[in-house]
């Protein structure tokens, strides 16, 4: 509750504008800062170009992400809706300005920083007459990497991180002790009614013991729906976060780490997160509760009967010691499950995404039957694993059926003696079955906290790899002003293999904006060299340097913004045809996409689509040759409207007339341009040509400027 008292305390401070165009920085220095930044509008004035227009809500998105926060947008009809907002957010004021929303009291009153004015009140029916219907949420981005360096518990910081997420456990934690208290009622009413109502037939203690009965059951059943409820949301915000981490820390890491790992495994591994969110929040805080309050039970045993209580206990014992036997081989067969599942899923992926090669060699069935053979793997795997939890279950039950026998012979002796009555008999017995179904689903979610370690194990392999330098924090964006050089790289597939290409020195002159050309056999490492230029891959040996500056000086963010690339097995994305040209960035103008297309030809064969730009292709998909994809990539690449373009094998695939048009247009297109190729027309109309042979880069041709 200190963490919710120190949240409750934190404020936004007012940041004002020193222009008309700057509320939108304003804004985000004022979010920023709320979250641990300490920033000013001049310094987010030295990261970005503000246009007269000022900032749309895309530059927004994007320069938040610099800054380590992660932005989501939505559409608010209802006014009403904003005090869902994680606060504090951005508020579109009035089609033309952003302000930040600190907070929505109970009494419906709006507590909005306006850096045009300041901090102002606002009730609903202002907040209508000025709110555009759009929103944006931000939330910090969790440090894998400083959760590693301080050998914390992943999900410790991640749990941390989850803003009010401990107010709702601590909710839930409350609920679960109140539906626990009110089931207590329920023996203690029924002893009454067996020992007191029957033996003096009084029907009016009878009326009264029925109704508190039928009010203590209500209540329980409404703490358990409202426990249910709020933990049905808290499972849904924890795995909301917690996935959105995950995945924006995947597409941070360098590329070599995708090309060393399936597809399908990564996809696997990300199914562990369901697996955790169902534990911690679902199941774990729960039983936990209940487990906690089972020694009230316990007491309630012992008042009743202290032999048939301690007998309860020794049950337990045994059955304690039976988990702690069989749950480390149950976790070391579920971690060999999902090392099946993953298998089996990444050769079914690979199977469906070369299903036409598969038909064209009538080898489907045979990679069917391949497919089966890992899919049977990890079937009888995970039948292993549910087989020895069945056979605890089923020791378990011989150990509380020996104990319900021994403890029943005794209650039901005592009875005959009058040692004890027939309701505190009755009474006891209720009791115990509450105490062994809580406390073993409490044993049984600590001991699953080995299970989940091998879930977050799984997870690790994603989180311990560390991100790309200069892909996060503030960068400045600059252009590339004078030129590329490579100087004494050499390019290799690992640290420890034999360079393909040594020595490789080279310029690509940006402010000219010249063309080179690299030609080579197949093999040789043109793709690879093409992959350092553009930043994706590291050099061995050598210095990468733009502007006669180290890369990393430079920063890896604001060299990207300058290129444009397509690579040799580059494949459009599912969606629309808009989408893969704008890459899913809003901030990409029509007339740059149309332009784009004009280019490179293909601006009348997707007007001609049967929905246009929104058309829906996919790689495998036959509505685009396989030409056209690759010319609807180059214009992926020039709606960027890079400095630097790297083009491999852009031709492929291309009738001689179409190649000799797009080359033209290519090549009167303000940029430098470097081509890996196989073409010979090509050639002829770059400004230098470099050849690969015997593990070097020898310059072959220089056209005259």
């Amino acid at each position: 509750m200190s963490l919710q008292i120190l949240q409750m305390r934190k404020r936004v401070k007012t940041i004002l504008q020193n222009e008309a165009m700057e509320c939108g920085l304003a804004c985000v220095a004022m979010i920023a800062n709320y979250h641990k930044h300490d920033i000013s509008v001049s310094y987010l004035r030295s990261l970005v170009s503000v246009s007269m227009r000022g900032l749309s809500l895309a530059d927004i998105v994007e320069l938040a992400g610099r800054l380590d926060l992660d932005a989501q947008g939505f559409a608010v009809s209802n006014v009403g809706e904003l005090k869902n907002l994680r606060c504090p957010a951005l508020l579109h004021w009035n089609g033309d300005h952003f302000v930040v929303l600190e907070e929505v009291s109970r009494g419906g009153v709006f507590k909005i920083h306006d850096p045009a004015f300041g901090l102002r009140i606002y009730t609903r029916d202002d907040v209508e007459r000025h709110f555009s219907g759009v929103a944006l949420e931000f939330e910090p981005r969790v440090d894998f990497s400083s959760v590693k360096a301080k050998d914390n518990s992943v999900f410790w910081e991640v749990f941390r991180s989850c803003r009010g997420l401990e107010h709702v456990i601590a909710i839930i934690t409350v609920l679960s002790f109140a539906a626990s208290l009110f089931s207590l009622a329920t023996p203690i009413l029924l002893e009454i009614a067996l020992d007191v109502v029957i033996p003096q037939f009084d029907l009016d203690l009878l009326t009264i013991v029925m109704l508190g009965l039928g009010l203590f059951m209500s209540f329980e059943a409404l703490s358990r729906w409202l426990r249910d409820v709020v933990t049905a949301r808290a499972a849904t915000m924890f795995e909301i976060h917690f996935t959105r981490n995950i995945i924006g820390h995947a597409f941070r890491l360098p590329l070599r780490y995708f090309e060393a790992r399936h597809t399908g495994d990564f996809v696997t591994r990300l199914s562990s997160i369901d697996h955790i969110k169902t534990f911690i929040v679902s199941g774990f805080i729960d039983t936990i509760a209940d487990g906690v309050m089972s020694f009230m039970v316990v007491l309630l045993m012992f008042y009743y009967s202290p032999s048939m209580a301690f007998v309860s206990i020794l049950t337990l014992a045994a059955a304690i010691v039976l988990r702690l036997v069989t749950y480390p081989k149950i976790a070391m067969r579920t971690l060999e499950t999902l090392e099946a599942r993953s298998e089996e899923q990444a050769l079914l992926l690979d199977g469906l995404r070369r299903i036409d090669s598969l038909k064209a060699h009538n080898t489907a069935e045979f990679f069917g039957l391949k497919w089966f053979e890992n899919f049977a793997r990890f079937a009888n795997k995970s039948y292993a694993s549910k087989k020895l939890s069945i056979d605890t279950d089923l020791l378990l039950h011989l150990i509380f059926m020996i104990g319900t026998v021994v403890t029943l012979y005794m209650g039901v002796s005592d009875t005959m003696k009058s040692t004890i009555s027939l309701g505190v008999l009755y009474a006891f017995f209720t009791l115990r079955n509450s105490f062994f179904f809580n406390m073993n689903a409490m044993i049984l979610s600590l001991l699953n906290l080995s299970i989940m370690r091998v879930h977050f194990n799984r997870l690790d392999d994603i989180l311990s790899e560390k991100t790309e330098t200069h892909t996060t924090g503030a960068t400045i964006a600059r252009p590339i002003r004078r030129k590329v050089s490579l100087r004494g790289v050499s390019v290799a597939f690992g640290q420890n293999t034999k360079p393909l290409l040594s020595n490789v020195d080279f310029d690509i002159d940006i402010a000219r904006g010249e063309s080179l050309a690299i030609v080579g056999p197949s093999g040789c490492g043109k793709s690879s060299l093409l992959k350092i230029v553009a930043s994706l891959h590291h050099a061995e040996k050598g210095q990468f340097l733009v502007d006669d500056r180290p890369l990393e000086e430079f920063g890896l963010y604001p060299y990207r913004m300058n290129i444009g690339a397509v690579f040799a097995d580059d494949g459009v994305i599912a969606g629309s045809v808009l989408d893969n040209l704008s890459m899913f960035s809003p901030s990409i103008a029509m007339s740059t996409i149309e332009e784009a297309l004009e280019t490179v030809g293909l601006l009348d064969d997707v007007l001609r689509l049967p929905q246009g730009l929104a058309t829906r292709v996919t790689n495998e998909s036959a509505i685009l040759s396989t030409g056209q994809r690759r010319r609807l990539l180059l214009a992926r690449a020039l709606c960027r409207r890079p400095r630097l373009l790297l083009l491999d094998e852009v031709t492929a695939n291309l009738d001689a007339a179409s190649e000799e048009r797009l080359v033209k247009s290519l090549m009167a297109f303000p940029a430098a341009k470097l081509f890996v190729t196989h073409s010979e027309k090509l050639l002829p109309m770059v400004d230098r040509v470099y050849r690969i042979e015997n593990g070097g880069l020898s310059a072959l041709t220089a056209k005259a400027a």
